[in-house]
């Protein structure tokens, strides 16, 4: 890695900014009604001393309550924090660590209290291994911390360990805190004293820019850099720089996220065609065989990784190299390729995606254990089940509700919100009375404990302190603690394994039962925010799929006909053959309507004799029986129930499939069920013919 731009200044220019940096702090206090106080004191305690005692920090209101906490635990016995080397420039680097740590909220005053460990053992390092430099700034950072590991380990300190996951992850080997120190305090360090402007450093920090530009980016995405520093050629990471600005003030398809995958991937290709990074007009002279070179590099460097997955990534950096080449050429940049993008790129470099969009809901049985297991969840996560569960939101979205999002329309209780990925503002999806509560439980749960200090966007799922102040939980957070929960509570699949669960499926499962539930597209579409119809059209065929699986159990289970005669006889699944079964589902999906006899294969088309009324109230010429006799039995109002039940569904159907010409008859045949209903239930006996009463 090159020298850090900071480098560049000269050491008492350098030792000027740390001592500017040290002259300061901030005072901060919460006022009653939540806000914040900002005091600048100008005082130089930071700076003239070497040792930092903890009743000047108890004394500043943004600390007090954490180090009172520290003060009354028995395992508390530092109380001040001690910066010892000879050398006072390192110190001075230290010290403004720990200033902007602190006074940014990135470390609690509580933890700073107990890194001495590792301060201490940077001095040491410095002492021995680099006498003659006078700052980190100076350091090969590369080659430092290569000699600092391999000095830990001869002083024998751990330098790796084992991180294990309570979700049954493999465990992963990670630095210990004290190894990745060195390089930690040197990049905060160098960062903070980078005056450069933003867009022209290169290395992007979200953080820096959240708060000053609109684009898009997840809340609850843990990840925060776009990186540009690997790249040898320094003409080419610069018009990669204004592409990606472009691209991100214009709003031209490209979230945070975005952008750290083209940085990425055209940070490798523009390394594969300037391998030294002082070639000419690479990307200007570029030919067929760099992107051959570059197809070749990223399958060798996935095959040296042991990878999977290499042709739907293959697949993505094509995409991304095709549009950059092809953007360059539009704005007829002094750069873009001489060569018809045709010429450089083939069709066959794009590798088919070995995996398509599927559909995968919680299975009943699954979604019938997590429930019955609720309460063994993470607290604060059991909130986020049931909002996902209840309205489908994604779970960025869902990290991202504010206080502000529940209200009411016509006393019906509603989440409004913003969707992020489709950009619909104001979103509403209309919840139940539970979801209800439990939301106004968190709202008032966020205007209690916390402040526009410490959740300034006033999230209801936030972290208050850490290096994620005031910034939503991530998502893997939540997928961890259900996954650990799986794990504990024996939570099996289908197959009778431990179920997996992956966030986006309740949303997939909130979308199918929708549509099992008689929702049309349009409102699924609706209610999910989908851009299109074409990705709700995958939920309604993966809904029709599996009712077709369950329609062909029905069949394979045993299916009977009447014969001529009137008697049942069996079918053999043998006798239903693919052709069979289609027809069958097909007039069953178009045809059929429940009824209290069972399901009509007619009544929707119209083709039933009897449309009008059933047999017993319309085989006398059209009126009643005249051996009908309604009432006499216990069971008549039940029977009339249902038949209200069953023509309300009937009408409804008709409503939705547009048959009008038979709407008005089912219409007065209920009116004429709720009628006879309403007598019985009165206790009156309803006769075909009104004279007989024997």
């Amino acid at each position: 890695m090159e020298a850090h731009f900071t480098a560049t200044y000269p050491l008492h220019e350098y030792e000027e900014k740390l001592r500017a940096i040290l002259s300061s702090y901030t005072r901060k206090e919460i006022l009653a009604d939540g806000s914040v106080q900002e005091t600048l004191i100008e005082d130089d305690y930071l700076l003239v001393n070497d040792v930092w005692d903890f009743n000047f920090f108890v004394n500043l209101p943004q600390f007090r309550e954490r180090l009172l906490e520290y003060r009354e635990n028995p395992a508390s016995h530092i109380f001040i924090i001690t910066f010892n080397s000879v050398n006072p420039i390192l110190n001075l680097e230290l010290k403004c660590l720990y200033k902007l740590k602190l006074f940014n909220g990135e470390w609690t005053a509580y933890s700073s209290f107990q890194k001495h460990t590792h301060r201490y053992r940077v001095i040491n390092f410095m002492e021995l291994c680099y006498p003659e430099c006078s700052s980190l700034k100076e350091l090969n950072i590369d080659e430092a911390e290569e000699k600092y590991i391999s000095w830990l380990r001869e002083t024998g300190i751990e330098v790796i360990e084992e991180r294990k996951y309570r979700a049954g992850r493999p465990v992963s080997i990670a630095k210990v805190r004290t190894a990745a120190f060195l390089r930690s305090a040197y990049n905060s360090i160098m960062h903070y004293l980078d005056d450069r402007p933003l867009w022209t450093r290169d290395v992007w920090r979200l953080k820096d820019f959240q708060d000053v530009f609109d684009f898009e980016y997840h809340k609850s995405s843990p990840q925060g850099f776009v990186r540009f520093d690997s790249i040898k050629n320094n003409t080419l990471k610069q018009i990669l720089k204004e592409y990606i600005k472009d691209r991100l003030l214009g709003k031209r398809q490209m979230s945070w996220h975005s952008a750290q995958d083209y940085a990425r991937t055209l940070s490798r290709f523009f390394n594969v065609v300037s391998p030294i990074g002082t070639e000419k007009k690479p990307i200007r002279n570029l030919e067929r065989k760099d992107i051959l070179n570059f197809i070749e590099w990223i399958r060798c460097y996935f095959a040296e990784k042991k990878r999977n997955g290499v042709e739907n990534h293959l697949n993505g950096c094509m995409g991304k190299i095709q549009k950059f080449l092809e953007e360059l050429q539009l704005l007829e940049h002094s750069e873009a390729p001489k060569k018809s993008i045709r010429q450089l790129i083939n069709p066959e470099d794009f590798p088919k995606y070995t995996q398509h969009r599927s559909v995968n809901s919680i299975p009943d049985s699954v979604l019938d254990q997590l429930f019955r297991n609720l309460n063994y969840l993470h607290p604060e996560v059991i909130p986020i089940v049931w909002i996902m569960f209840k309205t489908g939101l994604r779970i960025s979205d869902v990290l991202s509700l504010t206080n502000k999002c529940l209200i009411t329309v016509n006393d019906s209780p509603y989440l409004q919100l913003n969707i992020s990925k489709t950009k619909v503002h104001n979103h509403r999806i209309p919840i139940d009375t539970h979801l209800a509560e439990i939301i106004t439980f968190l709202i008032k749960k966020c205007e209690l404990e916390t402040n526009l200090d410490n959740n300034p966007k006033q999230y209801l799922f936030v972290r208050l302190s850490g290096a994620r102040r005031g910034r939503p939980f991530i998502q893997g957070f939540v997928s961890e603690e259900l996954n650990a929960l799986a794990i504990t509570q024996n939570i099996v699949g289908e197959d009778g394994k431990i179920y997996r669960f992956r966030m986006h499926e309740f949303r997939h499962t909130y979308a199918v039962k929708l549509l099992n539930n008689g929702a049309d597209i349009l409102t699924v579409q609706e209610l999910l925010a989908h851009a299109s119809p074409e990705m709700t059209m995958v939920y309604a065929k993966y809904s029709d799929d599996n009712k077709r699986k369950e329609f062909e159990k029905v069949l394979a289970s045993g299916t009977f006909e009447f014969s001529q005669n009137g008697l049942l006889q069996k079918i053999e699944p043998d006798q239903l053959n693919k052709e069979n079964l289609d027809s069958l589902w097909q007039n069953h999906k178009l045809n059929a309507i429940d009824n209290p006899y069972g399901t009509c294969m007619a009544r929707l088309n119209g083709k039933c004799p009897f449309i009008n009324e059933p047999p017993c109230l319309s085989c006398n010429n059209g009126n009643p029986c005249k051996d009908l006799a309604i009432g006499l039995s216990d069971l008549d109002s039940e029977k009339y129930q249902l038949h209200i039940k069953t023509m309300t569904r009937t009408i409804e159907l008709l409503k939705k499939n547009g048959r009008m010409d038979m709407l008005e008859k089912n219409e007065h045949l209920l009116k004429k069920y709720t009628d006879i209903e309403n007598k019985i239930t009165q206790g009156s006996v309803i006769y075909g013919r009104p004279q007989r009463t024997d």
